[in-house]
């Protein structure tokens, strides 16, 4: 009788311990990333576009602040190349304004995570970024190198999570980087970074990239 009265105190404690122990919901993570994301009950994948050495993921959050209640995302994992930027656009011309009922806009996500590409393709897609009034967003792990982290400047509202990293070198893939000794070919470069930053930040910018570009180097921006 007493194992049998201790039997149940044990099962009791068990089955306690089972309703307050947590049950980690299911999370949708974005690409590139180690485990940020979110509860994929709110999520809805809409495209999915796998190349060679890219991945493109667009999708619908549930977000009650828009009057539509959601929120167009795109994540973007692999190099900006000529095969990428491409699907890249058509996936940020897809993209549908987040409009609160104020009239205030919520302005759309895309994440980067990135090591490689072709730097004037990253110019290119800075630009887009500027348009288009997208946030660029490099979070947990990710890591937005070299051509990336030239459109991560371009991005009107940009901002680096946790551990993520924004890195600047001008090397590109190979054979695709800028000739830092030739002037000609850095003005892109230097036009680029004061169109997006201001004269006076674009050119301190600019003058630290030749430093950096002359001795193979990087530097992290974030």
């Amino acid at each position: 009788m007493k194992y049998f009265s201790t039997h149940l105190i044990l099962l009791g404690l068990l089955a306690l311990l089972g309703c307050v122990a947590p049950n980690p919901e299911v999370h949708h993570v974005v690409l590139g990333s180690g485990s940020y994301g979110y509860p994929s009950a709110n999520v809805r994948v809409l495209n999915v576009v796998q190349g060679d050495d890219f991945e493109l993921r667009f999708s619908q959050v549930k977000y009650p602040e828009c009057v539509s209640g959601s929120l167009d995302v795109v994540e973007f994992s692999g190099t900006i190349s000529q095969q990428s930027l491409p699907q890249l656009n058509a996936m940020l011309n897809r993209i549908n304004p987040c409009v609160r009922r104020d009239g205030r806009r919520v302005v759309n996500p895309i994440y980067l995570n990135s090591a490689q590409g072709e730097l004037l393709l990253g110019i290119q897609l800075g630009q887009w970024f500027q348009s288009k009034g997208i946030e660029a967003i490099v979070t947990e792990s990710q890591v937005c190198e070299s051509a990336c982290a030239l459109a991560y400047l371009g991005a009107q509202r940009k901002q680096v999570q946790a551990n993520g990293r924004v890195v600047m070198h001008l090397s590109g893939e190979q054979g695709k980087g800028f000739d830092c000794a030739r002037s000609v070919d850095m003005m892109p470069l230097r036009n680029y970074l004061i169109a997006t930053s201001g004269k006076q930040s674009g050119q301190a910018l600019f003058n630290q990239a030749l430093t950096y570009c002359r001795n193979g180097q990087g530097w992290n921006l974030s």
